[in-house]
């Protein structure tokens, strides 16, 4: 007998992404989409009016995130987590059984969510302990682990730069710097540790060797062999290398 359609609710601030996640439902099949929503409001109150069996739901988001829209739903649907990088949450999924995404995913790893969230809806009980074990491990808000602000040395001066003032940060060598509108820093962090420390909806790695401020972009230009440029709006017009693996997921999330 051919199973019952999951009714998903796509959750995701940015209307790109609930678009790619909807192409990718639907060429997965098994799954009707029942609705999307830009916030966690907007989500509290489809949920309440459609009944959802599985939330498709994105972790940052502006405004409450997607934990406290969880922690506010009783009973939960099952829930499959996105999110734009591993930092915060992943070993808390894993240490209780709950599934994620990691963007931008593949159409295979979404159908393996779907079949996962199928068993998980057959053993109810069992889901709802794992999800209040999960948001019971999760003391603190994901926002108050994102890297706000930080030092650099200047002559015998320590400068305190914030993350919103930095155009991107980028790699010479050994070397990570924070490019501003007037000077470029060094910095004590690798572009791996700024990537899992900074904020996702604010920055985006969109080269092995850059990490953009995307509050910052002006216009996304093609380059070489699949890659592009990444134009800044500061004076110099600056433009950031964009690698060809990097390209796709960058173009969605700037709708493009």
């Amino acid at each position: 007998m051919e199973p019952s359609r999951l009714r998903v609710l796509i959750v995701d601030d940015e209307p790109p992404a609930r678009a790619r996640a909807r192409r990718l439902l639907e060429a997965v099949g098994g799954a009707a989409v029942v609705g999307e929503a830009g916030s966690a409001a907007e989500a509290r109150r489809l949920v309440a009016e459609r009944r959802p069996d599985l939330l498709l739901l994105d972790i940052q988001m502006p405004g409450e995130d997607g934990f406290a829209l969880l922690r506010s739903l009783d009973p939960r649907p099952a829930v499959v987590f996105v999110t734009a990088f591993d930092h915060y949450a992943v070993r808390a999924f894993e240490e209780n059984a709950v599934d994620y995404l990691l963007k931008p995913f593949r159409r295979e790893r979404l159908a393996a969510a779907l079949e996962r969230a199928r068993r998980d809806l057959a053993s109810p009980e069992e889901l709802s302990r794992r999800l209040a074990a999960l948001l019971g491990g999760l003391s603190h808000p994901p926002a108050s682990e994102y890297l706000e602000r930080f030092t650099v040395r200047v002559g015998t001066r320590q400068l305190i730069l914030r993350s919103e003032e930095v155009l991107w940060f980028g790699a010479e060598e050994k070397l990570v710097f924070a490019a501003t509108a007037g000077d470029r820093h060094y910095v004590n962090f690798t572009l791996d540790q700024l990537e899992r420390r900074l904020d996702p909806r604010r920055f985006a790695r969109v080269h092995r060797s850059a990490i953009a401020n995307l509050d910052h972009a002006a216009a996304l230009k093609p380059g070489f062999a699949g890659t592009w440029r990444l134009q800044l709006r500061d004076a110099a017009r600056t433009e950031v290398p964009v690698s060809r693996a990097r390209a796709r997921a960058l173009r969605e999330r700037l709708g493009a």
